[in-house]
């Protein structure tokens, strides 16, 4: 400092009056204390010797109120900090700056203990720091949320879809503290597969895909969200007002709150993300994370949904959705050499060719669609195949001789609307499978000459 300033400032005399009114203008709230204590040294109370406007509108006082009043008796929404901090600063002499959250005002404070006049006597300097606390938070919780959804959508890419899928649900239902994440697939309104994370402890006893098919749960949440991707529930007792049914009979008691969003290929909904039970205290963005998780999901489901359709195609008959000779032949190398039981039928539609010849083929294709219908409720669509025009074959392993011959005498009694003629094997082990469709086919032909003798002797007569 030079000498002139050092000359200014010994010509310059602030009155106490003058320093308390440089106090009153501060920005800040602002006041001053003289702390009382018990013969052992130990703050009792504080007595206001100064406290300017902001600070008495802090603590809903007036200034008249606060000055040669205590602390206790006073100030109501008060710091029990602010007794420790008074010590620290009028007693220690030490300079001492925290922050706080004001529950009250929902508000954060820094504010600082100073040490001023002499020993007993300090000043708090309050200071709101909401605005940048806020965007700190912000700060983090927007840095939180991408770091988690990068992460997720790293998984999802870098590996198949059910291993993406449930690292994705585990870590979705930890970050938001949930009961329960899953997906659940749907097309044109029927539930497909459903793939689901649960907590071992509050997600037992959820409803499953039964009760969500049940009570049609798919339209309730497209209403609910309208035109948006994501709708978050905080209070299940809103659904009440939009279907009581639903309220009562599946959600009260059990889910709380849930958070659902929708899975689109093209606009087209191919399923949902569902969050049952997550919880209201969060430090992450809950709609921007479910919102871009489910964007990359959709994704992921949709190609899924594309190589399974690709490979079902490769696998069945496209007139009946039965297996078609690929998926038999893969059936037969894979039992070939197996020490298991098994039962082959061979079936074949009764004058096919007579149907095509004189109604057309559409009339013979509804025919092997019905026959494919009537063989796969009985056997199991699993178990059945179209190998030909008018051919099908069953293979069940691990079957009993008993039970096989039980489904064999059923498809002959179901079989009363269609002509068929069909041939039926049961053996302890499929070890040659060669064999054994081969007498299957036999048994047929055997079963085909019976009917075609019959059926020349009835048009003989």
């Amino acid at each position: 400092m030079s000498n002139k300033e050092n000359d200014i400032l010994s010509n310059i005399d602030y009155s106490a009056q003058d320093i308390l009114y440089m106090l009153r203008d501060l920005p800040d709230a602002c006041c001053i204390f003289q702390v009382l204590t018990d013969p052992f040294g130990t703050v009792q109370d504080m007595q206001f010797l100064f406290a300017n406007e902001k600070y008495a509108s802090l603590v809903g006082k007036s200034t008249s109120e606060l000055i040669g009043s205590t602390y206790y008796n006073t100030v109501n929404n008060r710091d029990e900090d602010w007794i420790r901090l008074s010590y620290q600063a009028a007693i220690m002499r030490q300079s001492v700056i925290n922050s706080t959250y004001n529950t009250q005002f929902n508000r954060w404070f820094e504010f600082w203990a100073v040490p001023v006049y002499k020993k007993g006597f300090c000043a708090f300097i309050i200071h709101d720091v909401t605005a940048e606390k806020r965007k700190e938070v912000n700060r983090v919780i927007t840095t939180k949320s991408n770091n988690f959804i990068l992460e997720c959508a790293k998984y999802l890419s870098a590996n198949d879809f059910k291993k993406g899928i449930k690292y994705t649900l585990k870590a979705l239902g930890n970050i938001l503290k949930a009961d329960r994440a899953a997906i659940l697939e749907t097309y044109q309104g029927e539930c497909g597969e459903v793939l689901a994370w649960a907590d071992k402890i509050g997600g037992t006893g959820l409803p499953g895909k039964e009760i969500l098919e049940q009570y049609d749960f798919y339209t309730l949440w497209q209403k609910q969200m309208g035109d948006n991707n994501v709708y978050i529930c905080d209070d299940v007792a809103m659904v009440n007002a939009q279907n009581s049914e639903v309220y009562k009979a599946v959600l009260h008691g059990t889910i709380s709150r849930y958070i659902v969003a929708a899975l689109k290929d093209r606009g087209n909904i191919i399923g949902y993300l569902l969050i049952d039970n997550y919880s209201l205290d969060l430090d992450i963005n809950v709609k921007e994370v479910v919102e871009s998780i489910s964007i990359f999901i959709s994704e992921e489901l949709r190609n899924y949904v594309i190589t399974n359709e690709l490979m079902y195609r490769n696998t069945h008959d496209e007139l009946t959705d039965l297996g078609n000779r690929r998926s038999y032949n893969e059936t037969i190398s894979m039992l070939e050499g197996m020490d298991v039981s098994v039962g082959v039928c061979f079936i074949d539609i009764n004058g096919l060719k007579n149907i095509n010849d004189s109604y057309g083929h559409d009339e013979g294709d509804e025919l092997i669609k019905e026959t494919a219908g009537v063989v796969a409720s009985v056997f199991k669509k699993k178990y059945c195949y179209r190998i030909g025009g008018d051919e099908f074959i069953v293979i069940i392993p691990n079957i009993t001789r008993d039970h096989f011959e039980e489904e064999v005498s059923k498809l002959r009694k179901k079989a009363k609307t269609i002509s068929i003629a069909a041939g039926a094997i049961w053996s302890d082990n499929a070890r040659d499978m060669e064999n054994l469709i081969d007498q299957a086919d036999k048994l047929m032909y055997v079963d085909k000459e019976a009917y075609f003798g019959e059926h020349e002797r009835r048009h003989k007569i």
